[in-house]
């Protein structure tokens, strides 16, 4: 929702784990802040203690705009990847709602302790009632100052005038006329009689807006009109629309192509590599093999392959070819003889 926030440290782009982030990726420090406070922001929004169920770290890379953003961040500790999605540690000790309250409640006690301090450097002794009075008032002021939203579009002049909505009620309506809702009163009105608060309302919102395409307008704004404080944000809903779910499954089949040419490629690489290395071996140790007595050969072939098994019963047959001749050089290559 809109004016929400969150804690960031102001020395974050010095923080060892950026650094590390930083380096792995190739990116600088600011632009790894960057994209921290993205993530977080998004996570803030859509999740509820840092947990983001059915997301892949592919989606999260492409989100960011950055390769391998989300297994840098797993390995210095900063996300969890995890087989049912996503999780950011320690999330709720810094972001969650007691968290931020905490943050809240530090940063006026500070201002309150400086408001004191630099009435006594002006010579003043204001009791406790007295700096308290003077926090306040800033407080307040401070608060009208930065919470206050913008008045609201045209189509409210014509609201009913039994009921004056707050400023909250008053952003909540921005938010609808910004999804194409322009006649937002009614469904604020309906919301409003059945006990939801303006968060009950804002939860839905986000709800719509971390499935884009999945409702429109009018579904949205049905949805807000039939809130009720025991009616979860995700429930209540229409079926989404066609093109949303003909989307969302071509966007799951595009993820298991990636990560299926992704496994392929690293089987490829890994026999290109099996490959380079026996034909290195056939060159420096098969004339050593060729050379060999039959005594010192089936020395080797028991010392290397035993005295029993597939392997052996295969070069009793047909001497040291295919499958066997490899385990041989291999042999050798391992015993370093020449």
């Amino acid at each position: 929702m809109a004016g929400d926030w969150i804690k960031l440290k102001t020395d974050l782009a010095t923080d060892p784990a950026v650094i590390a982030v930083a380096g792995v990726l190739g990116l600088e420090e600011d632009l790894v802040v960057g994209k921290l406070c993205r993530l977080w922001s998004w996570a803030n929004t859509h999740t509820e203690n840092g947990h983001a169920s059915g997301v892949t770290p592919g989606w999260l890379n492409r989100f960011l705009g950055c390769d391998n953003f989300a297994t840098a961040l797993a390995e210095v500790g900063w996300l969890e990847i995890k087989p049912d999605g996503l999780e950011i540690p320690r999330f709720e000790r810094h972001n969650g709602k007691s968290a931020k309250t905490r943050a809240t409640a530090r940063e006026r006690k500070r201002r309150e302790r400086e408001v004191s301090r630099n009435r006594r450097d002006n010579g003043h002794a204001p009791g406790v009632t007295e700096t308290g009075h003077a926090f306040d008032r800033e407080e307040k002021s401070n608060r009208r100052q930065t919470t206050t939203p913008p008045d609201p579009p045209p189509t409210w002049a014509g609201q009913d005038e039994t009921f004056q909505p707050c400023p909250v009620w008053k952003r909540v309506g921005g938010d609808l006329v910004a999804l194409g809702i322009f006649d937002p009163q009614p469904a604020i009105e309906s919301a409003r009689q059945a006990g939801a608060s303006p968060e009950d309302v804002g939860a839905i919102l986000d709800h719509a807006q971390s499935m884009p395409g999945a409702w429109g307008p009018g579904a949205i704004r049905n949805r807000v009109a039939n809130a009720h404080p025991d009616l979860a944000p995700d429930q209540g809903w229409p079926a989404a629309a066609a093109d949303y779910e003909a989307q969302r499954a071509a966007f799951i089949r595009e993820e298991e192509r990636r990560d299926q040419l992704a496994k392929q490629a690293v089987e490829d690489a890994r026999l290109d590599a099996a490959k380079l290395a026996a034909g290195e071996r056939e060159a420096e140790w098969g004339p050593v093999l060729d050379s060999m007595a039959p005594d010192e050969l089936d020395q080797l072939v028991d010392d290397t392959l035993g005295q029993t098994g597939p392997a052996v019963s295969h070069y009793r047959r047909h001497g040291a070819t295919g499958m066997v001749r490899g385990i041989l050089l291999l042999g050798l290559d391992e015993r370093g003889e020449a």
